[in-house]
């Protein structure tokens, strides 16, 4: 790669538009509105600990209200063949008013402007409406128009984005090819081991979900460092781990968990590559100092890193620049 590992942390921030295919409003709305809280927290870490990070956020949350949304869909919308995990359909079914707390796990556009001014920080695009691209459309041309659309939005808003983390870690080729056109420059991938290769499929077997739960704790796949590479004129910059949320039930397996997460950091570090960590601000929501203890634990280590082996923070973006 060059004469340093780098450390890549990228969030995909998306509130309940990356939840509601497969959770009620209700249910998880504790988690949603703590986002406010557990954002500026995890930022005061980066700032302390001169972390430079890439946020990728879904396009709906640059508005000031629900009623913007509808007001400004694009052109062409998806039309996916299952009702059920369209974002649209779901836009149309909300009247107003809307009490403060329900337009907060919608929009969210003071957070972005929080993250946009504090040092080090990359605003990337998690799609527009968190697009799915494994689900059948009615509409080819939707991707395209999707990812124009979180640019455009952005872009009034004084924003450039030059990174792209698809939803759920659905990557198709199609998708790719489009994203120079697009001026999407760099993408996050999935790591290459059979378990994580395809990203969240509908049809995830609960035997994949154990083995991502048994490797969350225990490396029995690897350490997925990984080096950037060009793909159709696009840098790939693949994942390595999931930050999985604290959770009490299997709390006693807590220090197996960062000691993983450490040992793949600094094999990366060592050779040189690419480790890049992830999660969602609102896997964050619950447990908010057990989930920042831990954080905290890894931008120390990170620094350990940097000191011992020049290891280098860096956004998705700036990785893209770095290996030039």
């Amino acid at each position: 790669m060059s004469s340093n590992g780098t450390f890549t942390i990228s969030l995909d921030f998306e509130l309940f538009w990356g939840v509601r295919a497969n959770r009620t409003l209700e249910s998880y709305q504790d988690n949603l509105v703590a986002v406010y809280t557990v954002i500026p927290k995890i930022l005061a870490l980066f700032k302390k600990y001169n972390i430079h990070a890439t946020w990728a956020t879904v396009g709906f949350l640059f508005y000031d209200s629900i009623e913007e949304i509808q007001k400004d869909k694009p052109s062409t919308l998806p039309n996916y063949i299952d009702k059920k995990v369209d974002p649209y359909i779901y836009l149309d079914t909300l009247k107003p008013p809307y009490s403060k707390e329900f337009s907060k796990m919608h929009t969210a556009k003071k957070l972005i402007s929080l993250i946009a001014s504090t040092p080090n920080q990359e605003l990337a695009t998690h799609t527009y409406s968190h697009f799915f691209t494994y689900e059948p459309l009615k509409s080819k041309e939707a991707f395209e128009i999707d990812i124009s659309k979180a640019i455009e939005v952005a872009q009034k808003r004084g924003y450039s984005l030059k990174s792209l983390v698809f939803p759920r870690n659905q990557i198709d080729t199609n998708s790719i090819n489009s994203l120079k056109s697009l001026n999407i420059s760099t993408y996050r991938g999935n790591p290459t081991h059979w378990a994580y290769s395809d990203g969240d499929k509908p049809s995830k077997s609960t035997l994949l979900r154990l083995y991502r739960l048994v490797d969350t704790y225990i490396n029995i796949s690897g350490h997925h460092c990984s080096k950037p590479k060009s793909t159709q004129g696009v840098m790939e910059l693949k994942s390595s781990i999931m930050l999985r949320p604290y959770f009490p039930k299997l709390s006693f397996l807590e220090k197996l968990k960062i000691y993983r997460i450490k040992r793949a950091m600094r094999y990366s570090a060592i050779h040189k590559e690419n480790f890049h960590l992830w999660w969602h601000p609102h896997n964050f929501g619950e447990n908010q100092e057990k989930n920042l203890k831990n954080l905290e634990e890894l931008l120390i280590y990170f620094q350990k890193l940097k000191d011992d082996y020049r290891m280098l923070s860096l956004t998705m973006e700036e990785v893209k620049e770095y290996v030039k």
